[in-house]
């Protein structure tokens, strides 16, 4: 278990194992060291990208979990610029630093939106109202302007069909001409005094009352009038549940813009949450410095200067393989 522990240690630093294994303890000591403090901050901050991954992303558990693997992976790569650091560059632990400030700034707001969610949330209703109160007065004139016209439209068939009623009970029924044509043979007498037959046609009228045909107009009309109403009846209902449908609407959309704008303004207006977040604030660069502290605070141990005899063992190496060949 120890050998685990100390193997897991420097795959994640990036120690070799093979040198720690032979190397003191004080080496063995200081990769736990570092593990320990890349496991604290590696937890942390997978537990900040899987919150943030569901509540601002919409992701579920596979999908939070693996962004919560990136920001570990993520972690662990930049700590690993300090502990695998050989040199004294003064621009890594400045750069060490600045990265550490903006991770504490971003990891004490995420935790803080969840430390004060039911802060947060009252702040966002009371925002929610507002919108609300200036976005409703423009939905409702456009609702009043379609139930107009729709007024305008029912009163217009309306007139239609009163007129068609009107007309239909001052006439019910209306004279119409059929024509008949008839064909008969009758007796004629010619030019010379004989008779003979002739062929008469005749056309007969006859005058019919029939049911005034605009009445059948009335039922499409009728269905007309019928559908507008309806339109109007839900334009109506809309109005009425226009507040509560806008609110809900901005309450089903969760944004990381305005609880981080809510948050401040929480922040700003009471000591309180203000010496939280401060905390929290100086818990994560602490954090986020440790290791920075650890590497640079420390006299070199037998396995940094392993890594240094080997690399100079290597580098007379080639210093007298290029001086043979140049001799060649």
């Amino acid at each position: 278990m120890k050998n685990l522990w100390l193997k897991i240690g420097c795959y994640l630093t990036g120690y070799n194992y093979t040198i720690v294994k032979n190397s003191s303890e004080a080496t063995a000591r200081t990769v736990k060291k570092y593990f320990s403090a890349l496991l604290i901050v590696s937890i942390l901050w997978g537990f900040i990208g899987y919150s943030f991954a569901q509540r601002y992303l919409d992701a579920g558990i596979p999908a939070s979990s693996v962004i919560a693997l990136v920001m570990i992976f993520i972690v662990i790569q930049v700590e690993r610029q300090i502990i695998l650091s050989s040199g004294r560059n003064r621009l890594v632990p400045v750069f060490r630093v600045l990265i550490g400030v903006v991770m504490a700034v971003i990891g004490s707001v995420i935790i803080d939106q969840i430390i004060f969610k039911d802060d947060i949330e009252k702040g966002r209703i009371s925002n929610i109202q507002t919108e609300v109160n200036n976005i409703l007065p423009a939905k409702t004139a456009e609702l009043d302007s379609q139930i107009s016209q729709l007024d305008l439209a029912i009163a217009q068939k309306e007139s239609e069909r009163a007129s068609i009623i009107d007309e239909i009970t001052a006439r019910p029924f209306i004279k119409t001409t059929s024509a008949e044509i008839k064909h008969f043979q009758m007796q004629t007498n010619g030019h010379n005094g004989e008779s003979k037959d002739t062929l008469v046609k005749r056309t007969d009228y006859t005058l019919t009352d029939v049911a005034n045909p605009k009445a059948t107009l009335l039922p499409n009309i009728t269905d007309q009038v019928n559908q507008l109403r309806r339109q109007k009846a839900e334009k109506e209902n809309s109005k009425i549940n226009a507040r509560q449908e806008l609110e809900a609407e901005l309450q089903s959309k969760i944004g990381f813009l305005d609880e981080l704008q809510v948050l401040f303004s929480i922040l700003f207006s009471s000591n309180i949450a203000l010496a939280v977040w401060s905390m929290f604030f100086l818990f994560f660069l602490s954090l986020e410095i440790l290791v920075l502290v650890n590497r640079y605070g420390e006299d070199k141990n037998d396995y940094d200067r392993v890594i240094e005899h080997q690399m100079d063992t290597r580098m007379i190496m080639l210093d007298k393989l290029a001086e043979n060949l140049t001799r060649n």
